[in-house]
């Protein structure tokens, strides 16, 4: 089921250390990638921009920490250096990757990914969550607004230039529910 009508925007509030370990980790990416194009297509390399990246994931792994509780998560975003790891995220084999935009950004951008990436994303088979947060370490909120199956983006999206070629899946009611994904990703039996 898509979206639509239905989408609830889920709030996660980081914690003080959440948001110093972010920061943090977004200056090692900086400095891992120096004064390079940065770490995907977006031909820069900024503390604050990989600090909405780095938010966005910490903020997922938090939710799915509240609502998927005792189920093993992998998180790869931590070893962001490790190019063999699939998804910023693994939980019971489903590749995640994280979307993140500055809040001002979503109502023009959206759900927008790299066609290089999106490739890569559906050969994974690999679940899209899209976000927002500020790019700094004092306000601690990450929206999360939705999710797509990779192949979602892929047969729906448009070209679009943004800062770099993007396929973006334009409209909201494309986009799904939030509580579906906790449907999906939690074992209908347990062993």
């Amino acid at each position: 089921m898509l979206g639509g009508d239905n989408m609830k925007e889920v709030r996660i509030m980081l914690s003080v250390s959440e948001l110093e370990w972010c920061r943090l980790h977004a200056e090692t990416i900086v400095n891992y990638y120096g004064d390079s194009k940065g770490s995907g297509a977006y031909n820069h390399n900024r503390v604050a921009s990989n600090l909405v990246g780095v938010k966005s994931e910490v903020g997922v792994k938090t939710w799915f920490e509240e609502r998927l509780i005792g189920i093993p998560m992998d998180c790869n975003f931590i070893h962001f250096k490790n190019k063999k790891l699939k998804g910023d995220i693994r939980i019971r084999n489903r590749s995640i990757e994280i979307k993140g935009l500055r809040n001002s950004q979503w109502a023009r951008f959206k759900r927008c990914i790299p066609p290089k990436q999106l490739n890569k994303y559906c050969a994974q088979r690999a679940i899209v969550i899209w976000t927002t947060t500020a790019a700094n370490d004092v306000d601690g909120e990450v929206i999360l607004k939705g999710w797509n199956y990779a192949n979602d983006v892929k047969k729906k999206g448009k070209f679009r230039k943004t800062i770099c070629d993007n396929i973006c899946l334009a409209d909201d009611a494309d986009m799904r529910n939030l509580e579906d994904l906790i449907k999906l990703l939690k074992p209908t039996k347990w062993p």
